[in-house]
């Protein structure tokens, strides 16, 4: 996998988003950025700045212990900056998407365009730590990921 920083700013009219994706393969950067758009373009938010970060299965487990409490890794993990200017930070485990792409029957990237769209809808104060939520959240994702490829 190719380290990269790319940053992607988009501004028409009243919309500026800036994303930003840190140690991602490059070639994937446009469908990556696709799913941003989409999911954003979905929740309705205009204006964001949001930087999603490649790391380590250890990583973001020690993230997951840290700030959840839960000793285990985690495929993604998003924190909420900024709620009035919709800033956040999204992590993603490096090694979970390629399990999950194959346990669930996606491609590598598609499973990265669903874990980009999960982590944007923690930022949007979505969860699914009890069944209730998540299924309003699965269907929500669902939803979204569905118009990227359809």
């Amino acid at each position: 996998m190719q380290e990269l920083n790319t940053k992607h700013r988009k501004e028409n009219n009243s919309r500026k988003t800036e994303v930003i994706f840190k140690g991602f393969n490059k070639k994937m950067l446009p469908l990556l950025q696709r799913a941003a758009d989409t999911a954003l373009k979905h929740e309705k938010i205009k204006k964001c700045q949001i930087s999603f970060t490649m790391i380590s299965d250890d990583e973001i487990k020690k993230m997951n212990r840290k700030y959840r409490k839960v000793n285990r890794i985690t495929d993604v993990i998003s924190f909420l900056v900024s709620e009035e200017l919709f800033m956040g930070d999204i992590y993603i485990s490096s090694n979970r998407p390629k399990k999950n792409a194959k346990k669930y029957g996606f491609t590598h990237e598609q499973e990265l365009c669903y874990l980009i769209i999960h982590g944007i809808l923690h930022l949007e104060g979505y969860t699914d730590y009890d069944a209730e939520n998540k299924s309003l959240m699965f269907s929500r994702q669902d939803k979204i990921f569905k118009c990227l490829f359809s």
